[in-house]
């Protein structure tokens, strides 16, 4: 941002009480000037008249162009003496504040409709919005079904982090493989640790969003969390859906919708898993949100977001740049020319003379 200061404001004042003081002098001058010693009766006409004539002549115009030139002499000096600067502020911000990995289930149970349009939509929304309220810290996405994967590392391109969420689905994982299938949630802890450990100068926060139903971690949850707090990670644990479960809504082999069954042809409902989730939150120093709806999915973030205060340096430094130069050669070369008007008036005037004499 570049405004304009005056170094020597002062100047001005300094410069308007001369002018008045002088202005006071040729107006005490004026009264103080002699009279006339012989009165002629017809020579105030005479005088009157010649103002009258002359009042847009040349000579006149001659007469003050030289006094024209001294003011803009005297303005442009007192403008270069007061030392006009042009102030330019530039924030430098150091992105020192919080790395956070955001890991999302993406398991088949993330389709149940107990978040509308379903789980894996609702986060991805809240995800969005809370990436876009970012400013100082890196973000990365994982993704996790059987086994976790690398969505987008850390970064402070948050637009290429929305973009990478978009693109998130029950697919993202080919469940359809060996292993890949079920939910793995002390894996996806364990990976994240590994993710974090080029961050060690910065606050790591890892998002965990999922219904808690582990099924085919490597790693139990809780010693994860354990080996997540020893590293400095703190784990925010999101539960999503109704803690009763919901229905699961699946393809059949002619592609068409249903609800998915037990064996015995009972409903199928999702298995909600809050006490592993409590239980991360606690041992990792971290905390534990239910969402079981859309606005509660929403305020887990919005407190998040207010946990973890961004802290970074902002360095400010600020350039002035001086111009009081441009001002003084105009102030000089007027003052140049004032000069030599006068002179150049002198010399007429002794001519005049001269010539009247002669």
């Amino acid at each position: 941002m570049n405004t304009i200061e005056f170094a020597n404001p002062y100047i001005f004042w300094l410069v308007g009480i001369l002018s008045v003081l002088v202005l006071i002098f040729f107006w005490w001058q004026r009264k103080q000037q002699k009279v006339y010693a012989v009165k002629i009766p017809f020579l105030e006409d005479l005088q009157l008249a010649q103002k009258k004539s002359s009042k847009l002549s040349f000579k006149k115009f001659i007469y003050f162009l030289p006094w024209g030139f001294f003011i803009l002499s005297v303005f442009f000096l007192t403008i270069a003496l007061a030392r006009p600067q042009s102030i330019s502020e530039e924030k430098k911000i150091t992105k020192n504040g919080v790395d956070i990995l955001i890991a999302l289930d993406v398991s088949e149970s993330m389709l149940a409709e107990d978040l509308k349009p379903n789980r894996m939509e609702a986060a991805k929304k809240y995800i969005d919005e809370f990436v876009s309220k970012l400013k100082t810290d890196r973000v990365g996405l994982e993704v996790f079904a059987g086994k976790p994967f690398t969505q987008s590392p850390m970064s402070f391109d948050y637009n290429v982090i929305r973009y990478y969420l978009s693109e998130i689905s029950t697919d993202t994982v080919d469940q359809q493989r060996r292993g890949l299938n079920g939910t793995a949630i002390g894996d996806s802890i364990v990976a994240a640790i590994n993710r974090f450990k080029n961050t060690k100068e910065r606050t790591s926060v890892l998002v965990l969003l999922t219904d808690g139903e582990d099924n085919t971690s490597q790693v139990a949850p809780v010693f994860a969390a354990e080996h997540a707090r020893s590293n400095g990670i703190k784990i925010y644990t999101i539960g999503l859906g109704k803690r009763e479960g919901a229905p699961l809504k699946i393809k059949d082999a002619l592609g068409r919708e249903t609800y998915a069954r037990n064996p015995d042809g009972s409903l199928y409902k999702t298995k909600f898993g809050e006490k592993t989730l409590k239980n991360i939150a606690q041992v990792s120093g971290g905390k534990y949100f239910y969402a079981g709806s859309n606005n509660a999915l929403q305020k887990s973030f919005e407190t998040i977001n207010k946990l973890e205060k961004k802290e970074y340096e902002a360095e400010t430094s600020v350039t002035r740049e001086d111009h009081f130069w441009i001002f003084l050669v105009w102030g000089f070369f007027s003052a140049m020319v004032s000069m030599g008007l006068f002179l150049g008036q002198n010399l007429f005037l002794q001519r005049s003379t001269l010539h009247i004499g002669w």
